[in-house]
């Protein structure tokens, strides 16, 4: 009797009427002896009863079974597969470039602890065949190859010559056993060239136990799948180019003896010559021989090791990536051109290959680029959307931030630039199709994850739960929302093809009900389209929903990242959702990028493995204004105005080394010809700006809203203004009389200057919450002028965002009282009241925050352009009365995007707040920098 190993066991539902159990077990017994494996398959009931049928499979290990033609289902490995396994590969022996290679199928019987490989056709020996099990990352370079172990070396066994190339002089180095006498020989014959006939048939390979990676096989030097020059000797082959085909998928081209049964025809394989057994001695080394059993489930693996299969229409020809035609001929599948709809992007099954996506019933693979429609200024959408297309996508993806399109309660704002509809039928007319990604959390580098933030106001309310106060408030707005999108969707006749459910949940879960409450909550108003959840690799167990796809977040592709998703999910296609190609900057550190060759191979690699993606970003766009959110690693710090994003187009829609690696691509790909490029957007320079005109603080208090007066300091959020929904953005100013000084202390979020009356004393900023204040000899008006720099939108301290000064303010430890409290939103209301001012000469020195006014001259035909403020401190430029964002001399960013749309010709008012010191000019430039 075989012994048995521990396996996992699924239950599945038995069919109706066939008996009266309700649940059964399938087991798999695999037994090997003398060459042979049998596998016995039966089903197991609970109570114990005999087994009722079964069937046994017979798996001849000698050159008769070898020479069946397995089936060309080869699956692309990238992990230790969990059962009996058979593997593929093409093996070259010698080291010269003209020497020639053969097909090499090794079955593992334990899923890769040990490993029998047996040659199938004849070898030009010039090397023995050394090999060796190790386990390799792709794109690490192999370690020097070592001789197997004698103790698993088999005796040697003759092979026929091929008759096609004389063998090789080369050195033999130390090996097992067979290639011992082999040397022993060749010694005795005086020469050092081994003979075909001195190669074992069989090696016997043991893997480290402790590795976690899939067997890789080194003969100086291995190939993979596809045929390339010949390697130096140090090279190796990933674990990327192994195919794999589970036992369980060859059991159709077996004898199936089951009774009543017939057997299944199989096909000769001309590429693998008939070699007769000879069984080495029997040898305690050779343990894997004894009598095996083990029990496993084909659908358990998959939790283990993704199953993703070698694309059939997929070949190597000189380096470059090219397609089967009819496979990736899109042309009638474009919003305008199909016009009769009804099922929209589906997952589908079919047997022998992955599960894979369909559109309208053809297999379609989504290749999207994200381009977030209210970071680029809406005359460029079209513009942004063609070079989408050009490069030859076939999808875009936005996010829709909740706080911009309702910035109060009950007033929703889809206009001019948030036209969310406008967006997409654009898209749609361009030729793209849309995935919608409404949240309501987003993240997406914006404040509070795009959450309003007046949701911080009572502080019982739990964000992204199923409190009360906050899903009132999501219902509020998806009932607005949806009912803008449900026109849109596919089978509406719209090019939204699939709505996303939230975003990055399973990084930050805490509520079990609250993704399932969102799902039902957009099926209860209308969505119809394919749903599907987001999350980081590691988080995708925590983050998805039953019956909703689960896609994934990676800036690598490696095997962890899918080894995550097919724990949850292993029967849909893959998507990977956000495919990161850059990364967002923070003030104060360095400017991020990542290489172009790099992701053109990942999404060669996608393409190749039949997997849909995402590029994130394709165009980032600008953090216009004070969108931007924050992140809270060592400390606060505010991302930066430019949301770049190394993507594949520049923050003015310039095209990059990115963006024509992947069009050359996807060139090779398509049938039909990409579109023509746009023309790319010009740039110019525009004469200095001289701010000769200021307005100090202090002295446009009395244009902004009427203050808030409280006996303590009230955060952003809670001050009563907006018709109750508190400050959103921007800076606060908090005064009060002090009579002493002393150890001034106070919470201020994120950045405060303090002033007694109109001199600075310090800065209160994350860590910093004290001050000392000199003596003094009268009573002086205490200011803190108070900066939110960006809430946070990727951390479990998303809840306690509030801005401005938090709790008392103490001096001496005592709490100090009766506050006047300005709102500084700095909104285009604000700068209308100022042009009613009269502005005064700009002293010789400033100091101080302020406001300086300049005026640049643009010209007949305004163009885009950028704003350099050499000598500027820290503050924001508002032209025309739009905010550009934020400027700050630390870095990385040291230019503002100025979109010529947002220019008039001739004159345009420029505005500095600078909130210490002013430098000379604000010059122009027609390149970004940092």
């Amino acid at each position: 009797m075989p012994v048995g190993e521990e396996f996992e066991r699924e239950k599945t539902e038995h069919e109706a009427g066939q008996s009266g159990y309700k649940d059964y077990l399938m087991l798999r017994i695999l037994v090997e002896s003398q060459g042979r494996l049998a596998c016995l398959v039966g089903d197991i009931y609970p109570d114990s009863s005999p087994l009722r049928k079964f069937k046994i499979y017979s798996l001849e290990m000698q050159g008769k079974f070898i020479q069946r033609d397995l089936p060309n289902i080869w699956k692309q490995t990238f992990f230790q597969p969990q059962g009996p396994a058979f593997f593929l590969t093409l093996l070259r022996v010698g080291s010269h470039p003209k020497d020639t290679f053969m097909n090499m199928k090794a079955f593992a019987p334990r899923g890769g602890s040990t490993l029998s490989v047996r040659c199938g056709a004849a070898v030009p020996a010039a090397q023995s065949p050394t090999l060796r099990l190790r386990p390799l990352r792709p794109g690490r370079r192999a370690p020097e190859t070592v001789p197997a172990s004698p103790q698993r070396a088999p005796e040697p066994a003759r092979v026929p010559a091929s008759p096609q190339r004389a063998p090789e002089p080369a050195r033999v180095p130390a090996s097992p056993r067979g290639v011992w006498a082999a040397e022993r020989r060749r010694e005795q014959r005086g020469t050092s060239a081994p003979r075909p006939s001195d190669l074992p048939k069989t090696l016997l390979i043991t893997r480290p136990p402790q590795a976690f990676s899939p067997p890789v096989l080194f003969l100086p030097p291995l190939l993979g799948v596809c045929p390339s020059p010949p390697m130096e000797e140090s090279q190796g082959v990933g674990a990327e180019k192994a195919l794999l085909l589970p036992v369980t998928e060859s059991f159709p081209n077996l004898v199936d003896n089951e009774v009543g049964s017939g057997t299944a025809p199989v096909a000769q394989d001309p590429g693998w010559t008939r070699v007769e057994r000879r069984d080495p001695p029997e040898s305690p080394c050779l343990s894997w021989r004894r009598v095996l059993c083990i029990f496993f489930l084909p659908f358990i693996s998959s939790g283990f090791a993704p199953r993703v299969k070698h694309r059939d229409n997929v070949v190597c020809e000189n380096d470059q990536l090219k397609l089967d035609q009819r496979s990736f001929n899109w042309s009638h599948l474009t919003p305008l051109k199909l016009k009769d709809r009804s099922v929209g992007l589906q997952t589908e099954e079919r047997a022998g290959r992955n599960p894979y996506f369909t559109l309208e019933g053809h297999e379609f693979l989504i290749f999207g680029g994200s381009i977030h429609y209210f970071r680029v200024p809406r005359v460029y959408w079209r513009d942004r959307l063609l070079k989408l297309r050009a490069c030859g996508f076939n999808t875009v993806t936005t996010y829709v931030p909740w706080n911009l399109h309702e910035p109060e309660r009950g007033r929703f704002d889809f206009s001019g630039n948030l036209d969310l509809e406008a967006f997409v039928l654009l898209a749609a007319e361009v030729g793209l199709w849309v995935i919608l990604r409404p949240g309501p959390y987003i993240c997406s580098e914006m404040d509070l994850g795009g959450l309003p933030s007046r949701l911080l106001q009572d502080p019982a309310s739990q964000l992204r739960t199923t409190n009360h106060s906050f899903v009132e408030a999501i219902n509020k707005y998806f009932d607005h929302l949806i009912a803008r999108v449900v026109p849109l969707q596919y089978r509406k006749g719209g090019p939204v093809i699939a709505v996303q459910v939230e975003n990055e949940y399973g990084s930050f879960y805490k509520d079990k009900a609250y993704m399932p409450y969102l799902h039902q909550a957009l099926l209860r108003r209308g969505i119809v389209e394919l749903l599907l959840t987001a999350d980081n690799a590691d988080a995708v167990a925590r983050g998805h929903i039953k019956g909703v796809l689960a896609t994934i977040n990676i800036k690598t592709f490696n095997e962890d990242s899918l080894k995550h998703l097919y724990k949850v999910q292993s029967n849909k296609p893959i998507l990977i959702m956000e495919y990161w190609v850059g990364w967002f900057d923070t003030w104060g550190n360095e400017h991020m990028v990542r290489n172009a060759e790099e992701i053109k191979s990942s999404v060669s690699e996608f393409i190749r493995l039949g997997i849909s993606f995402n590029v994130y970003m394709f165009h980032g766009g600008t953090n216009f204004g004070f969108m931007n959110g924050a992140t809270h690693i060592d400390r606060h710090r505010g991302v930066v105005t430019s949301y770049d994003y190394d993507a594949l187009l520049t923050e003015a829609g310039d095209y990059t080394d990115k963006y024509f690696k992947l069009q050359e691509l996807f060139k090779y790909i398509l049938v039909t010809p990409l579109p023509l490029l746009p023309e790319p957007t010009p740039k110019t320079v525009y004469p200095s700006v001289d701010p000769s005109l200021y307005l100090s603080l202090w002295d446009a208090l009395q244009y902004l809203n009427r203050p808030v007066i409280s006996n303590i300091p009230l955060n952003m959020e809670n001050l009563p203004i907006n018709n109750g929904n508190g400050q959103s953005y921007g800076l606060v100013l908090y005064e009060t009389t002090i009579c002493s000084g002393g150890r001034l202390h106070a919470d201020a979020r994120d950045m405060a200057q303090v002033f007694l009356n109109e001199t600075s004393f310090g800065i209160l900023a994350d860590g910093f919450q004290n001050i000392d204040i000199p003596k003094i000899t009268e009573c002086q008006l205490l200011r803190i002028l108070v900066e939110n720099q960006g809430r946070i939108s990727f951390s479990w301290k998303i809840q306690n965002q509030q801005k401005g000064l938090i709790g008392p303010v103490t001096l001496n430890n005592i709490p100090l009282q009766s506050f006047t409290i300005y709102s500084l939103e700095l909104k285009m209301s604000f700068f209308e009241r100022l042009r009613s001012v009269s502005w005064k000469p700009v002293p010789t020195h400033s100091l101080g925050p302020a406001f300086y006014l300049g005026t640049l001259k643009a010209g007949s035909s305004p163009q885009d352009t950028f704003l350099t403020l050499p000598g500027w401190h820290y503050g924001f430029v508002f032209i025309n009365g739009r905010n550009l964002g934020r400027y700050w001399n630390i870095g990385p960013q040291e230019t503002l995007y100025l979109p010529g749309a947002w220019l008039q010709p001739g004159d345009n008012e420029i505005i500095v707040f600078e909130k210490n010191k002013r430098g000379p000019y604000i010059h122009t430039t027609d390149n970004p920098r940092w």
